[in-house]
């Protein structure tokens, strides 16, 4: 019997001691980093603890490139500007203030870990008050179209969601694509003269327009078109005489989504009514623009930043319909809201129907 004991607590010695050398020999399994590093739109290195599950963003275009690579379960504060986008789903979020001038006591009270902000918008204040209480500032310009890719990088490099991003990135660069592949060949001989002002200005008479280092301008010119107020930097305020002289054969109006375009949209009437209203103006009225019925409406949020590039191809469809034959504006944003952002397609983007 003490034999049959023996070759049993012999036996079972061997077990414990594979087992043993067989976990010695296996790597643990890799933790994810405590925090991460970025360089934000200003060129400053910021460090982000991780995860990331409480963030408060200020702006709509972080908030909506959130919404992109589907984080937006993270925000728990938001600036009012943000609410403005009922698609962004965040309306039952708390209101930390104004985007630009936020209530630094609210934003501490939800104990987030990052703010998201515009490079420019609050000041330094922000992280002058919070980063003592242990929140971080990240600034991340998501109205420039010529650094959304990188600001996109960023972002989802604080979320663990590179491989979203660049997924969105090739969509939005194959769009891209194929505008420049349609509209190539094209000589400022080609393209047509366009004046650009939103409905609110045109109400004024105060004939602000849009000039170099503006999302507005870029979209005309990706678009084809020839941009009369090209001399000039960020929004000029031009004379009446100034607009007769350049004389533009096309004219761009961005309505705003309170003046009865974008996403809340149920009908083109009041799109309408402002085409109707430029066209009888009586500085519009004498432009070759208004003669040859190439007044176009767009809604503001295709002529800001991170969607300029859509409202370009409305544009270049408008300008040059046979070379964007076969191309559907409309379907395209289409599948930016349903693919992308994951919300129905809905509203009024552009009239006339391009």
């Amino acid at each position: 019997m003490r034999k049959y004991w023996g070759i049993i607590g012999a036996i079972l010695l061997l077990l414990m001691t594979v087992a043993f050398l067989g976990g010695c020999g296996q790597k643990p399994a890799p933790s994810k980093p405590a925090a991460v590093t970025i360089i934000d739109s200003t060129g400053k290195t910021v460090e982000v603890p991780t995860p990331l599950n409480r963030v408060v963003v200020l702006d709509g275009d972080a908030a909506e490139a959130m919404r992109i690579l589907k984080v937006q379960g993270t925000i728990v504060g938001v600036g009012d500007t943000v609410q403005q986008n009922p698609y962004l789903g965040l309306q039952d979020k708390p209101v930390v203030g104004k985007w630009n001038n936020p209530s630094l006591e609210k934003i501490v009270e939800l104990k987030p870990q990052v703010v998201i902000t515009y490079g420019k918008w609050p000041g330094p204040e922000l992280e002058q008050r919070l980063e003592p209480a242990g929140i971080k500032v990240v600034r991340l310009d998501f109205y420039k179209p010529e650094t959304y890719d990188s600001d996109l990088r960023a972002l989802a490099k604080i979320f663990g969601k590179e491989k979203e991003a660049e997924e969105f990135i090739k969509w939005k660069q194959d769009k891209l694509a194929l505008l420049n592949d349609r509209l190539k060949g094209l000589t400022d001989k080609d393209k047509p003269r366009v004046f650009a002002i939103w409905d609110n200005a045109l109400r004024k008479g105060t004939w602000k327009t849009y000039g170099q280092g503006t999302a507005t301008a870029q979209a005309i010119e990706l678009g084809g078109g020839l941009n009369v107020a090209k001399e000039f930097k960020e929004y000029p305020q031009v004379s009446s005489e100034w607009i007769l002289q350049q004389n533009p054969q096309v004219i761009l109006i961005g309505v705003l989504q309170e003046s009865g375009m974008g996403y809340k949209a149920e009908s083109t009437a009041q799109a309408a009514a402002i085409q109707k209203e430029a066209r009888e103006n009586p500085v519009l009225g004498k432009t070759e623009a208004a003669k040859q019925k190439r007044i176009y409406l767009l809604s503001t949020k295709l002529l800001g930043g991170d969607k300029s590039y859509l409202g370009a191809i409305f544009i270049a469809k408008w300008l040059y319909p046979e070379r964007l034959q076969g191309v559907k504006p409309e379907q395209i944003l289409k599948e930016y809201f349903e693919k992308w952002l994951n919300v129905p397609f809905k509203g009024v983007w552009a009239y006339p129907e391009s």
